[in-house]
Order: structure tokens, then C-alpha cells, then sequence
């Protein structure tokens, strides 16, 4: 497994396995999952993986200090 962040598209790829994707679902709202020939999960993208994690730290921040 490999995973990297495309920083300048804030975008955050997991890789699972080796080989190209040749179909790929939005399984919700910025998360698409990329399948191979065999249909099997090869890859996830997150698209603004950034405000992502910084709206869950403030949530969680919020209930800490409550």
C-alpha cells in the first residue's frame, strides 16, 4: 500500500495494489474508488482531504471544550 497527497489539488491517494484502474465510483461526496480489470479495489482518491480533516479537528475541538 502506498499513499500520497497531491498537495497543489489537495487530494489524498491511497493505492492498495499495483495495476491500472480501468473503472472508478464516487462512493460519496469527494471519496471515488478506482477498481481494476478484475474489478477489484485498486485505489482511493479523497479530494480536499484538507478541509476535511481541518472541519473534524474543529469539531472535535469544540467538544473537548464544551
Amino acid at each position: 500500500m502506498k499513499v500520497w497527497f497531491d498537495e497543489d489539488n489537495d487530494i489524498l491517494y491511497i493505492s492498495l495494489r499495483k495495476g491500472a484502474a480501468v473503472d472508478s465510483e464516487e462512493v460519496s461526496d469527494n471519496i471515488r474508488v478506482e477498481y481494476d480489470a478484475l474489478d477489484q479495489i485498486i485505489g482511493i482518491e479523497i479530494y480536499h482531504i484538507s478541509k476535511m480533516l481541518a472541519k473534524n479537528l474543529a469539531k472535535e475541538l469544540k467538544e473537548t471544550l464544551k
